[in-house]
């Protein structure tokens, strides 16, 4: 089994959703040719990352005319999109830093950030509320996929909670400015060896307000090389092809998950019960 994915790599433009929406229709239709499954998008990709006091009036409900024309275009395309918006849950009116996946049968996933940065260039904690509820696997022709944003790489518990749910194909979208792109060129790769798991990485690039994003987007195979790696500062669409096969004989040759055992979990557990901060 395989499935071909592209990655996105580009430049939002800040505030302008209309805008943004018209390259995802450019970009569906371009990845189409080449027999595309799956296309990945950057974090906030729909209104653009950095568009700070703007996300108030722009955040989008899930029902929203430019999330139902995504769906549209998965139909019309046969093809699974996912990218970064920002949400507002129609409840309470909170905001959330999302991503979503639109399927070929027009259904909606959502993933929301659970983990956000309010240190150096970062403010989101300012405008969106953190997830702290339950998480799933999004099935994806036939691969089954977990979903993080950006700063959610930094916490290995995430991608090994999806792994132990049955994830093969782990996904991370991103707007990570240039200071801190070695960093997760690292986890890229840890998180693909630890779990034995395709692991994808798609970021922004451009610079805003005098803020580089790095570029250098990445799909690293189950035990850590690099498949294809996006160039610096620019932007990139590339089409990739990846296998469940290579997933099967990377857990044969290194048996990580054979050997993970209850008694890991159980000392994380305990250990975070105990030392609280």
């Amino acid at each position: 089994m395989h499935i071909r994915v592209s990655i996105a790599q580009l430049k939002p433009y800040i505030a302008n959703p209309d805008k943004n929406l018209s390259k995802i229709i450019d970009v569906v239709e371009r990845v189409s040719k080449d027999e595309s499954d799956l296309v990945i998008f950057p974090e906030l990709f729909l209104l653009g990352y950095y568009s700070k006091d703007l996300t108030y009036k722009l955040a989008e409900t899930r029902d929203s005319k430019r999330i139902k024309k995504i769906l549209n275009l998965a139909k019309e395309y046969n093809m699974y999109i996912i990218t970064g918006f920002a949400e507002r849950d129609d409840k309470f009116d909170v905001l959330y830093n999302s991503a979503l996946l639109a399927t070929p049968s027009e259904e909606l996933k959502i993933y929301r950030k659970m983990h956000l940065p309010d240190f150096s260039v970062f403010d989101e904690a300012r405008y969106f509320r953190k997830w702290e509820g339950d998480i799933e696997l999004w099935g994806i022709k036939g691969f089954r996929a977990g979903m993080m944003i950006c700063y959610d790489v930094f916490y290995p518990e995430l991608s090994r909670a999806y792994t132990y749910m049955g994830a093969k194909l782990l996904i991370a979208i991103s707007a990570t400015p240039d200071f801190s792109r070695p960093l997760f060129h690292i986890l890229s790769q840890a998180r693909a060896i630890e779990n034995t798991v395709y692991f994808i990485w798609v970021n922004n690039v451009g610079t805003f307000d005098g803020v580089g994003f790095a570029g250098g987007s990445r799909v690293v195979a189950p035990l850590g090389s690099v498949v294809y790696e996006s160039p610096l500062i620019k932007e990139d669409i590339k089409t990739i092809e990846i296998s469940m096969e290579a997933i099967r004989a990377a857990r044969e040759k290194r048996p990580i998950m054979k050997d993970l055992s209850w008694t890991d979990v159980e000392m994380l557990r305990k250990s975070f019960m105990l030392n609280t901060l």
